[in-house]
């Protein structure tokens, strides 16, 4: 079980939720291709978005990591981040907080679980509740 106190700041360009944020390390690994079938279980197409967009703060690498960007339902954007330990997960969010601590972000969700980072990129009125459900699914192949 992750424990911890959650981070939550809301502002008015964007919301910022991290899930479990506090810590030990993970029993289990998460890989993308877990991931990727689980929101294939799910019924959530993921296009895999061709080229990365340096402009944007989400295809940005973190703790020296490159996201996966993927594309569901035409309005939303997940970036996902596969990092070695919950520890290089931890110090990944740091590195985002600290270079876009100025900066006017669009709305989007952060989720920690076990060894993977997920931006989940969407306005209030496009969130697909199965992106909850899928991570709700990894944490508990997690525990």
């Amino acid at each position: 079980m992750f424990k911890g106190d959650c981070n939550e700041k809301n502002g008015d360009y964007f919301s910022y939720l991290l899930h479990y944020c506090g810590g030990y390390e993970q029993r289990e690994k998460v890989t993308l291709a877990q991931i990727k079938d689980l929101f294939e279980n799910h019924g959530v197409s993921m296009l895999e978005e061709p080229g990365l967009h340096p402009e944007s703060v989400f295809s940005r690498a973190y703790n020296d990591v490159t996201p996966r960007r993927f594309v569901i339902d035409e309005n939303q954007k997940i970036s996902i981040y596969v990092y070695t330990s919950s520890e290089e997960v931890r110090k990944g969010i740091k590195d985002f907080e600290k270079k876009t601590a100025a900066a006017d972000l669009s709305p989007y969700t952060i989720y920690q679980i076990a060894n993977v980072l997920i931006f989940y990129v969407a306005d209030e009125s496009f969130k697909d509740e199965r992106v909850d459900m899928v991570v709700e699914e990894l944490r508990s192949l997690t525990e």
